[in-house]
């Protein structure tokens, strides 16, 4: 496995670290403000890719096991020809979920939210590929915690860089509604009607374990908000599609989203993957 380092335009690397990432698994870090310092991704570039081509980001849930997520995503990325890309949010830049899962939005500056680690970890994993770090677009496949961001990531900041999306297996949602409390909903964010519009009409997928129905999972929040969405979380994906679905037919907009299950799996990354990706390949 491969391993760099990407420094900022303004600083002089080293001549190592301007060789592109060839073929394989690779482990590379760029500088992210959000992180106080540098920001780990792993990589899988595919050896039939070329610049121009696919790109995936894969968003971890709350164990923050990037590497894991990304070695069992590699089979994929080989098959479907796309470059890999798995950014870490680590317990120690990231703590809690509010600093990741809820992009720390709330009470932050727009421009300090953790949210645009995710491009910024994009276009970095691009130029170590060699190509130009600002070109082209990704799809987004976010599981457990890392669904929640993803949503969130598609109400508060447009989705930014994405074309299609995967919400797979979140432990609970913003709902699409502007007078409820962040981070059950959007009041007290910079989303409006506006962005609620945009956010409906873009190609998103609510993908579902049908038994992911354990009601004891110590990552399960139980807050009373939390438990107006549903029990666990085939449930509480099943109320939030359906206001989607509702918001978008009172706001008279196209409702880009489908919602998809996958029978026999509870709350498994390696067992949502083969159906996310065919949700955001075909």
């Amino acid at each position: 496995m491969i391993t760099r380092r990407l420094f900022p335009a303004a600083m002089a690397a080293p001549a190592l670290a301007q060789a592109a990432i060839s073929a394989g698994p690779a482990r590379m870090t760029f500088v992210e403000p959000s992180a106080g310092g540098e920001m780990p991704v792993w990589l899988h570039r595919p050896a039939s890719w070329r610049p121009g081509g696919p790109v995936v980001a894969v968003l971890h849930g709350a164990g923050r096991t990037a590497r894991g997520y990304r070695d069992t995503w590699a089979p994929y990325a080989e098959q479907r020809g796309f470059l890999l890309v798995c950014p870490e949010f680590s317990q120690a830049a990231y703590p809690g979920s509010a600093a990741y899962n809820d992009g720390a939005s709330a009470g932050r500056p727009r421009e300090a939210w953790s949210f645009w680690a995710l491009p910024r970890a994009v276009a970095a994993a691009r130029r170590a590929v060699g190509e130009d770090g600002s070109a082209g677009r990704f799809h987004l496949y976010g599981h457990s915690a890392g669904s929640q961001f993803s949503h969130r990531y598609n109400w508060l900041c447009d989705a930014e860089g994405v074309d299609r999306m995967v919400f797979a297996n979140a432990g609970f949602y913003t709902w699409p509604d502007i007078t409820r409390a962040f981070p059950y909903g959007l009041a007290g964010t910079t989303a409006g009607e506006a962005a609620l519009r945009r956010g409906l009409a873009r190609p998103a997928v609510v993908l579902l374990g049908e038994q992911d129905i354990r009601l004891t999972r110590p990552t399960l929040r139980q807050t009373p908000e939390a438990m107006l969405q549903g029990p666990h979380r085939f449930g509480r994906g099943q109320a939030f599609f359906a206001a989607a679905r509702e918001a978008a037919a009172r706001l008279a907009v196209p409702f880009g989203w489908r919602m998809a299950f996958v029978p026999g799996v509870g709350h498994s990354n390696g067992g949502m993957a083969p159906r996310a990706v065919e949700m955001l390949f075909d």
